[in-house]
């Protein structure tokens, strides 16, 4: 049985504002951009271990993984049988940001 993947509004706004950045740029390219994030959610639902660890605490386990063809990560953890997705990062960007909203 697969994981559920559960968004955190955060990531939602951040996937959001990255779709708006590639539309400008190009028509099109943001629908891509969320194929490509749509996947990773899929991916994730199969086999979210797959991927390594970026953080470890007392409460938990963070992990990430990176889109095909976009500069982003997915950051998230595991719990039980879901997959909590906290943001959807830029990699161009300072790496310690990727960890703000957890």
């Amino acid at each position: 049985m697969g994981f559920q993947v559960l968004i955190k509004q955060e990531a939602h706004e951040d996937a959001l504002a990255a779709y708006n950045y590639y539309e400008e740029k190009q028509a099109g390219l943001g629908e891509r951009f969320l194929e490509s994030l749509l996947n990773r959610y899929r991916q994730l639902s199969e086999n979210p271990m797959a991927n390594g660890f970026i953080a470890e605490d007392p409460l938990g386990v963070l992990r990430d993984v990176r889109l095909k063809r976009y500069p982003y990560v997915v950051v998230y953890e595991i719990i039980d049988q879901e997959v909590i997705v906290y943001a959807v990062h830029n990699t161009y960007r300072n790496p310690q940001n990727k960890l703000r909203k957890v």
